[in-house]
């Protein structure tokens, strides 16, 4: 007799694994769009996503669960004045290096229709199969069935098929907000004391039937609920592509991930990822803190005029969203994450007519601020906490100041402008400012182009693509509307 317990929150998963674990961009829905003859909609990128998509460009420490990096792009500033940015960037070592920690995990299939199709269903069993067999502790594997709410126990492979098949016979597909209520109502039906991870597995967006703010602070409100009972979340998507900054951020420290998927063979490498990720926990309660000195300022982007040169472009503040203070829940093995600040210094004279200032600097070096990261170790089971100072010096001197240059903290900051400009065409398009919009593209492929003459990326291939064919339709309805004869 199969054995049944009582959901266990919807977002039944582990807290363990998510805390922005690996986050969907939307790179591809972006690249979607434009193939289809369509500007990708506002926000449909998560720039801040959209960076952690390149490859990381230091080596990390083998010996240490975290390596973290910080580093500024210029350590020395003309006496003038100028920009400097900022790159802080963390790195999880690898899979082995972690102990193993089996929790509760429940799957829940949120459009039950997806199992008529043959291929799916088989992938479905296959990875159920091999998650089951790979387990070696009581903790509970199920699958979620609202239908009869109650949580359907995996006791043994052929029972996986025959729960499937029950799961495919209502063809019921139930509101996100009455699956949450229902999920939490039966959360304790779980005794044991372990970690649970939820995976959720829609062709739905779970936020678009969300017809107020109201709705929204109500998912978010459980999530985080949940996340407090040791109760993680991961989505993953397939069919309708979601707003993935709205869904970030909505999932933003809840423990899990979020993924989407074209396919039944990735669904079945999704699911194992994700059970994988669970099982492993590496490090958690990260908090990644910046403060600066008061002569010191940040600006929200950069479009610096020797990287854009063109006028009158307003970027939309709502785009650039980045904090000084950042908490993540926690990281998975392999994952690394990136943090960019805009920063500037004024100019000498200036900056010395701050007392505090002068009192400060020491043999010529200039205090910028200093980084803090604090997080959890799993594996030495105690917070860590380290601290970088950010130091730079003024020169008179123009060939001393281009040898202190960090050329890949400016790359990334260019990196991630691809996918804020990706967003700001629409809102270009629609303020008819198609000159300034193919500007701006086209000052962007330029700049990846340059890099691809340093070092072949496919990534950056492919983004140069996707902006050349954005720069295309802009073309296109500028003629269409007697801008461009």
């Amino acid at each position: 007799m199969k054995k049944s317990f009582m959901i266990v929150s919807l977002l039944s998963f582990a807290i363990y694994a998510f805390a922005s674990g690996a986050s969907q961009s939307g790179r591809d829905m972006g690249q979607s769009s434009i193939e289809d003859g369509q500007f990708a909609g506002a926000q449909l990128i998560d720039a801040y996503a959209f960076i952690n998509d390149y490859d990381f460009p230091f080596e990390a420490n083998i010996n240490e669960d975290l390596s973290i990096f910080v580093r500024l792009e210029k350590e020395r500033i003309l006496s003038i004045g100028g920009n400097f940015n900022l790159f802080v960037g963390l790195r999880v070592n690898e899979r082995d290096f972690f102990e193993r920690h089996e929790g509760n995990y429940i799957v829940f299939i949120h459009n039950p229709e997806i199992l008529l199709r043959s291929d799916w269903e088989r992938s479905f069993v296959d990875v159920l199969q091999r998650i089951y067999l790979s387990m070696e502790s009581d903790a509970l594997f199920g699958i979620f069935n609202p239908f009869e709410d109650n949580i359907m126990v995996i006791e043994n492979i052929t029972s996986i098929q025959s729960i499937l098949n029950e799961i495919k016979e209502t063809r019921k597909v139930f509101n996100t907000v009455n699956i949450l209520d229902q999920s939490f109502r039966f959360m304790e039906a779980i005794e044991n004391n372990l970690n649970t991870r939820f995976l959720w597995i829609t062709g739905s967006d779970l936020l678009r039937g969300s017809s107020s703010e109201g709705d929204v602070q109500y998912f978010n409100f459980l999530m985080n609920l949940q996340s407090q009972n040791k109760i993680s979340f991961s989505y993953l998507g397939y069919g309708e592509v979601p707003n993935w900054t709205v869904m970030n951020n909505s999932l933003r420290n809840v423990g899990g991930n979020t993924y989407y998927i074209n396919n039944h063979t990735e669904l079945e490498e999704t699911i194992w990822e994700d059970f994988e990720k669970f099982v492993h926990p590496t490090i958690s309660d990260i908090k990644v803190n910046l403060s600066l000195m008061p002569w010191v300022t940040e600006t929200r982007f950069d479009y610096r005029s020797e990287w854009y040169p063109l006028v009158n472009f307003r970027p939309t503040n709502d785009f650039y969203t980045h904090t000084r203070n950042n908490e993540i829940l926690n990281m998975d093995f392999d994952e690394h994450r990136i943090f960019q600040y805009y920063l500037r210094l004024g100019a000498v004279n200036s900056t010395a007519a701050n007392a505090f200032f002068r009192d400060t600097v020491i043999g010529g070096n200039v205090p910028v601020g200093f980084v803090t990261v604090q997080y959890f170790s799993s594996n030495e089971e105690k917070i860590i906490y380290q601290s970088f100072p950010l130091i730079v010096r003024y020169t008179e001197d123009y060939d001393e100041y281009l040898l202190h240059f960090n050329y890949d903290v400016r790359k990334y900051t260019i990196l991630q402008n691809t996918a804020f400009i990706l967003n700001e065409i629409s809102q270009l398009v629609n303020r008819r400012e198609y000159f300034t919009a193919i500007l701006l593209v086209n000052s962007q492929i330029n700049l990846l182009e340059d890099f691809l003459l340093e070092e072949y990326d496919e990534m950056i291939e492919n983004d140069i693509t996707s902006l050349r064919l954005n720069r295309n339709l802009l073309m296109d309805q500028a003629r269409s509307l007697n801008l461009i004869r």
